[in-house]
């Protein structure tokens, strides 16, 4: 089979996509991997027609291409949905079947076959390493019928990314491949150029896990700023977070006052500060503030009355056609047209229309009705003025002494209710020693056996000053009257004078100090969270760490073949862009390995695009039509068969019964 000009690269990765042409520098289409239906309103989405001479049986189907799902880069603002955000993966297999096809249907439109039948260019798919049978067979079936490729040639991101490596080192043929994906790591011997599949191994922790612990160690942390948080995470985790040489000597070093502020990274969360700018304006700056944004609130007012106006008269058209239809004697159109709107029956259609027009009428007469008077201006027009012979300024002057003379009262019985509370007030000894003589004057009737009688207490005025001067010192309380006063006071003073300061600058000043409890602390989370490849017991995975991964692989070689795996590490994948990744597994490769024994590690390039250039590259190549599984091998073969290449996965064919 010839090859044809162009071939379709499509890097289907678990996190993120790359399509691109074989002939291309560089993808030309990058999305996340997700897909979202946002939530709307269905009787809002019902109002919505956008050809009104529609007839009512193509309505729905109108309405139904509103309702579209949101796909990659289309999503408007993935942190709002981003609990509602759904994949095709699950791990790194694909396994939702209908969110692949519309990830593809979204992949095409967007590479310019949008409307087109068929895909006329072969593709090159890359796939899980040990992909199951079953996951290629709907793959491939999906692919050949649904979109009537020519061609499809699968493979493994890892391997695609190291025939890219060995463009630098062609002399190299064997090579120990960590590949860090999103889900999985895998730990792949390359021997002669040819994978040993047998003794691959995997380790369920990638960057999702690494993701998911920063969330949950900054959620336990700050529980008040979950959402600021969750949509940091990832900035976090790619820009701060790096791997230590030596997890317990970072530790330490953490433990310490001096580092730990001296290392301290503190992350500044949105934080309003309206009140504490409020607080240092003068009068005239906050009533033009007020009044902006009363304005403000109007316009948002009005344009959702508009909006939901045109929502009425749109559906009210609709309604109108289905009357229509009725009128027409078109009855089977008009029952189903009834069905499709939700209208149980003409005499309810009847009363909709009617509904719908009045409430219609009352939005039109209300805007065009006078504009009523605005009650903050009411509110300013009741305001005191200076009386008359009387300047302004004497006039603030007699209103600021008086509300100083209130507060020094209210101050004082503040002042003597705290004192009472740790002691007991002369009030109190007072009324405790005339009880205590009353109680003792009883006592000494019933001893010498008198009759019970009145002593006359009460009968004189006099008696009664005990308790005048009880209340004399008991009377400590705020009265409403006073309290009024002093709101009166202080509402003029702060509308007049300026530089009033009633005691809102210490809350401004507390505001400001507010903003700290806004920021996040990064500290040792940095080197805590990338941890989890080395020692994934930190979240609970009873797995080995990557480092007794590979020291695992090593055995089931000759010390010969080893030695020539690890003299070339290769690193692919997003989290090979870790710092400090390297170092750590130059530190844990010295202590695996033996004494005086050399190894060499290796960095992609490009961990992130290397396994879409390394396909590209072997596009390119001249052989590369042997690799390419056709429409009709499909057919003879079966929907799971693929030819098996450099850098593809072995061919096992499913036992039959």
């Amino acid at each position: 089979m010839a090859i044809p000009k162009r071939l379709l690269i499509i890097d289907n990765g678990s996190y993120e996509c790359r399509v691109g042409w074989h002939n291309s520098k560089k993808p030309d289409l990058r999305f996340r991997n997700v897909l979202t239906k946002p939530r709307k309103d269905r009787k809002k989405d019902s109002n919505q027609l956008p050809d009104s001479s529609a007839t009512p049986a193509t309505i729905v189907d109108e309405l139904k291409a509103n309702a579209e799902i949101q796909i990659g880069n289309d999503i408007t603002n993935i942190e709002a949905v981003r609990a509602h955000l759904k994949s095709p993966f699950e791990r790194n297999v694909v396994t939702n079947w209908n969110h692949q096809e519309q990830i593809f249907d979204y992949i095409f439109s967007k590479m310019g076959f949008d409307g087109e039948t068929s895909i006329d260019h072969p593709i090159v798919l890359t796939e899980a390493l040990a992909n199951p049978n079953s996951c290629r067979r709907q793959m491939t079936e999906l692919l050949f019928e649904c979109y009537n490729v020519p061609a499809l040639s699968y493979g493994i991101d890892a391997l695609y990314s190291w025939h890219h490596h060995q463009q630098q080192h062609k002399s190299v043929s064997d090579a120990l491949i960590i590949s860090f994906g999103y889900n999985t790591t895998h730990v792949i011997p390359v021997l002669a150029g040819k994978m040993q599949l047998q003794h691959v191994r995997r380790l369920n922790v990638g960057g999702f896990h690494i993701n998911n612990y920063l969330f949950r160690l900054m959620q336990m942390k700050y529980p008040v700023h979950l959402n600021a948080i969750s949509s940091r995470i990832e900035k976090l985790v790619h820009d701060h977070c790096h791997i230590a040489k030596d997890y317990r000597d970072e530790l330490l070093k953490w433990a310490q006052l001096d580092y730990y502020e001296a290392h301290i990274m503190k992350i500044q969360l949105p934080y309003n500060q309206v009140t504490a700018t409020n607080a240092l304006l003068t009068a005239e700056q906050k009533q033009e503030k007020r009044r902006e944004l009363a304005l403000r609130l109007l316009d948002i007012k009005n344009r959702r009355e508009r909006e939901k106006l045109q929502e009425d008269e749109d559906y009210l058209l609709v309604l109108r056609k289905l009357r229509q239809l009725h009128e027409q004697q078109k009855l089977q159109k008009f029952e189903r047209a009834l069905q499709q709107q939700q209208v149980a029956n003409l005499e309810e259609l009847d009363k909709l229309i009617g509904t719908i027009t009045a409430r219609i009428k009352r939005v039109k007469e209300r805007a065009t009705a006078q504009p009523k008077p605005s009650k903050q201006q009411d509110k300013l027009d009741k305001l005191p003025k200076p009386p008359e012979g009387v300047s302004q300024s004497q006039w603030l002057a007699d209103l600021r002494e008086k509300r100083d003379q209130l507060q020094q009262r209210k101050q004082a019985r503040q002042q003597q209710r705290q004192e009472q509370a740790k002691r007991h007030t002369h009030a109190a000894q007072e009324r405790m020693r005339i009880i205590s003589t009353l109680a003792r004057s009883e006592k000494r009737r019933k001893a010498n056996g008198g009759d019970e009688e009145d002593d006359g207490f009460g009968m004189n005025d006099n008696d009664w000053d005990v308790y005048k001067r009880i209340n004399r010192y008991n009377d400590d309380s705020d009265s409403d009257a006073e309290n009024e006063r002093m709101l009166e006071y202080e509402k003029i003073l702060q509308h007049y004078d300026a530089n009033f300061d009633d005691g809102s600058n210490n809350a401004a000043m507390q505001a400001l100090i507010a903003a700290e409890n806004y920021q996040l602390h990064f500290g040792v989370e940095a080197i805590r969270v990338p941890e989890i490849l080395f020692q994934p017991s930190m979240i609970g995975c009873s797995e080995a760490g990557l480092a007794e991964l590979i020291a695992f692989v090593l055995k089931f070689f000759t010390g010969e073949e080893q030695q020539r795996l690890v003299d070339h590490v290769y690193l692919t994948g997003s989290c090979a862009q870790f710092r400090g990744l390297k170092e750590r597994l130059a530190k844990e490769m010295l202590e695996l390995r033996p004494f005086q024994s050399s190894f060499a590690i290796y960095e992609s390039n490009d961990p992130v695009l290397s396994a879409w250039l390394g396909a590209c590259l072997q596009a390119n190549g001249k052989r590369f039509s042997e690799s390419l599984t056709t429409k009709h091998l499909y057919q003879e073969h079966g929907s799971e068969y693929f030819r098996e290449h450099s850098a593809s996965n072995i061919f096992y064919p499913t036992p039959k019964d």
